[in-house]
């Protein structure tokens, strides 16, 4: 076993020690994607493709948004390829389509790609990514490429990093670069595990060609120590040290740690997530002294409600803003809310249609009903919430509230916002699909970005939270409160055209 891992990590390594440009025959899918060279968007992706796990860069007045491009059924045996989005408002979005491709070919490392960072060092470009193959040995290493243009980049097979005897080849993956100016050093935290739990491991360069391994970086402190921490990124904000990452089970959240200093220690918040479990592979990126999370929503398998949750979905983005203890709220992004400021599309004041009893299992409710919502928009509200809380309901079928499978429950005593996929009858018998934590007053403030399936709510200027709706779409909605609370609703919604 030692003869035959030894034989293949040498042929892995001697692959090629050439400089490569980074090209490859385009498959009719990517033909299809560089067709399209502009989206307008709240939730970006390019038609016949998804977005997953983002690795944004703010350069020069935009976001590059590198990501990797899911292709479903794709004609190739190799899959995605990095591409990139670029947009200086996170609406209107310039399609670069791909720039680094993964190798069509069943024997090479690079069959896949895997997540990674891009960082500018002077006037060249920086790219660290995975390359994932389950027919080689190690399946996982970090591949190098360089690009003057961040569009046309030229692989470095000689500069490829092997996980050393500490780490498993199967799980090496998600490399993030950093300078770190204290220690005048950059710093690469990989994903990886070594024994048997999920860590963060930490090499260190001076010249982002020789990288030294100096062992675990961050130990992992999830409710389930065995698990991936996918997708970390290190970053310097409003005085403190922010690592991230995204739990790969059970919980799939994208998570953050705050620390004085680069090594830490790392103080777990009492609420340390971005979004709830709709948001995943988050990875942090400063905008001059602002600081934003790019993730992305996935979709559901047949585009239904049941479906299991897919790979890959929608790019979403969110500002983080940082309280007196380090503690990061997630709220809408200032250059979005411009966006919809400035749009023509009309501004209309909701009123109910109807009010109706509603009969569950947890008590009797007073439901306000409303018309669908339109296809792309945001709806603003302020609503009175006396005593326990309110339900919002999604895809009305014949005002039967009570059938609403689709609930955002706001429970005030517990500090919870809920996204339940089961009746509003009998939401008390089922596990939430997704949860927030985010304090809950005698009044609720919301800002909701709807698009088609997707609606994300903003919520008191301090938690996102994602959601996939497919049945939302062209019905009805509800709030509900308790029966004898005093319903007293503030509804807008501004359509965007």
């Amino acid at each position: 076993m030692k003869k035959l891992t030894l034989a293949a990590s040498v042929a892995l390594l001697v692959l090629s020690f050439a400089n490569m440009p980074a090209w490859s025959q385009p498959s009719k899918e990517t033909l299809q994607n560089k067709s399209i060279s502009h989206i307008k968007d709240f939730f970006p992706r390019v038609e016949g493709s998804f977005v997953g796990d983002p690795m944004p860069v703010y350069n020069d007045g935009e976001f590059d948004i590198f990501y990797l491009n899911d292709i479903r059924g794709g004609s190739d045996l190799g899959v995605h390829a990095i591409h990139l989005l670029s947009s200086s408002n996170l609406y209107d979005y310039q399609n670069h389509s791909e720039v680094i491709p993964y190798v069509n070919d069943v024997d090479d490392p690079e069959l896949l790609l895997g997540t990674g960072s891009m960082i500018k060092v002077g006037d060249t470009w920086h790219a660290w990514y995975t390359a994932h193959n389950e027919n080689v040995f190690p399946v996982e290493s970090i591949m190098h490429a360089t690009s003057k243009d961040h569009l046309h980049w030229v692989k470095h097979p000689q500069n490829t990093i092997l996980p050393g005897a500490s780490y498993r080849g199967n799980d090496f993956r998600d490399p993030h670069v950093v300078w770190v100016e204290e220690k005048k050093e950059y710093w690469m935290l990989i994903t990886t595990r070594s024994n048997g739990r999920g860590v963060i491991a930490r090499y260190s360069s001076t010249d982002l060609e020789n990288w030294q391994d100096r062992g675990v970086f961050f130990d992992n402190d999830t409710i389930t120590s065995n698990a991936n921490l996918e997708c970390p990124t290190l970053v310097f904000f409003n005085g403190r040290w922010y690592l991230s990452f995204s739990d790969q089970w059970p919980l799939r959240l994208t998570q953050y740690r705050v620390a004085d200093n680069p090594e830490g220690p790392w103080q777990k918040m009492d609420n340390y997530v971005v979004d709830g479990s709709g948001f995943y592979a988050g990875k942090l990126a400063l905008k001059n002294d602002r600081l934003f999370v790019f993730g992305w929503i996935p979709t559901k398998t047949g585009n239904r409600d049941g479906g299991n949750v897919d790979w890959a979905g929608n790019l979403v983005a969110h500002e983080l803003i940082a309280d007196s203890n380090g503690r990061l709220n997630s709220i809408l992004p200032h250059e979005l809310q411009t966006v919809i400021n400035d749009n023509p599309g009309p501004v209309t004041t909701l009123t109910s249609s109807k009010t109706l009893k509603t009969a569950t299992q947890f008590g009797l409710l007073q439901s306000s009903v409303y018309r669908p919502l339109p296809k792309r928009g945001e709806l603003s509200a302020t609503v009175d919430v006396p005593s326990a809380g309110m339900v919002m309901s999604f895809g009305l079928t014949d005002d039967r509230v009570s059938d609403a499978t689709l609930n955002v429950v706001f429970n005030k005593s517990k500090g919870k916002v809920y996204f339940f996929n089961a009746p509003l009858a009998s939401i008390h018998q089922a596990n939430a699909e997704s949860w927030v934590n985010v304090p809950l007053d005698d009044k609720v403030e919301l800002r909701v970005l709807i698009q088609n399936s997707i609606a994300v709510f903003y919520i008191n200027n301090k938690a996102a939270f994602s959601t996939r709706m497919y049945s939302m779409q062209n019905k009805p909605w509800s709030i509900s409160l308790p029966q004898n609370d005093n319903f007293h609703a503030t509804l807008k919604i501004k359509e965007m055209i």
